[in-house]
């Protein structure tokens, strides 16, 4: 096939009519290449990559005074970042090609370090394929709100983005909150506030009741890690800031739960996993006769309830 310009010519994606040497605000995306593995069984920018990536932000600050980097985030497979470009020769397409550059010449580096050969030598190397899509992908940000929308979408980048732990459950935030000493909060409903709260390693609870929900606002103001279980999934759980807050301070773990009907029936599975995974229990108040008193009487836990 003959060679068709509006065919085969590959398009710009950058701002037509924008001056990228005179300076400006950008958000930009590195993607890596779908090929690029690191024969961890991980994602592509996990473990040393990710360390090298880091590396070579701040090496590419350095190296570069005229330009300045603001929030950024290493994503498992894409780079998110803030930069700002002061007026000058150097251009946004140099600073990324040649960062793209340095990363992946320091990779290659790396693994023949490690495994004696180059990158894509033999198939028995840890790892094959470009790193880096060809392009990159970037936004010209013109006003101080859009900066700050921007900052913190890409603070909150991680946090949205959905794990999978063991036995099918999903959840954001930080999951060693899972292995420490952790006490689960269960409260009937019309309960008194109740006068302090105990000291735990860790909260659980789903947080549904009235009076449970004021123990979850109580717990994240005073910057207490919490595990929380929402009666909702988690694509439709509301970062609030004092959410948004926790997670980035590795303060919280949000699990979904199996059932997310929000009926009896899930809220009474939502408070059993809370029973049988707490270490202690915390039960501020307790209607006699209840759902709650029910399942601590079924599961034989009554020893766990501390006051």
């Amino acid at each position: 096939m003959a060679f068709d310009p509006k065919i085969h010519h590959r398009r710009s994606i950058r701002l037509k009519g924008h001056n990228y040497a005179g300076g400006g605000l950008y958000f930009i995306t590195l993607c890596a290449h779908r090929e690029f593995i690191d024969g961890s069984g991980e994602k592509p920018f996990s473990g040393a990559m990710r360390e090298i990536i880091e590396q070579h932000i701040s090496i590419t600050a350095e190296k570069c005074p005229q330009m300045e980097w603001g929030e950024w985030v290493v994503m498992p497979d894409h780079f998110h970042a803030l930069i700002r470009m002061r007026k000058g020769t150097l251009r946004l397409g140099d600073v990324l090609g040649g960062f793209k550059s340095a990363v992946s010449k320091e990779w290659r580096r790396f693994v023949g370090a490690t495994v004696g050969e180059e990158v894509g030598a033999t198939h028995a190397s840890p790892v094959r394929g470009r790193i880096w899509h060809r392009n990159y992908y970037e936004v010209v940000v013109r006003s101080p709100e859009a900066e700050q929308r921007i900052a913190e979408y890409i603070r909150m980048n991680p946090w949205r983005c959905i794990q999978q732990f063991s036995d099918g459950f999903r959840g954001v935030g930080n999951p060693v909150l899972w292995s420490f000493s952790k006490t689960g909060v269960l409260c009937s409903r019309n309960a008194p506030r109740p006068k302090k709260i105990p000291k735990s390693a860790v909260f659980l609870s789903g947080f549904h009741s009235p009076m449970e929900k004021e123990i979850l606002d109580r717990l994240l103001e005073l910057k207490l890690p919490v595990i929380w279980c929402p009666a909702w999934g988690l694509e439709r759980t509301a970062f609030a800031p004092s959410v948004r807050e926790a997670l980035e301070d590795n303060r919280m773990l949000i699990l979904e739960m199996g059932n997310r009907d929000g009926d009896l029936a899930a809220a009474e599975q939502r408070n059993r996993f809370v029973l049988e995974h707490a270490d202690t229990l915390w039960v501020p108040y307790l209607t006699l006769g209840g759902m709650l008193d029910r399942l601590i009487r079924e599961l034989h836990i009554q020893g766990k309830i501390r006051t």
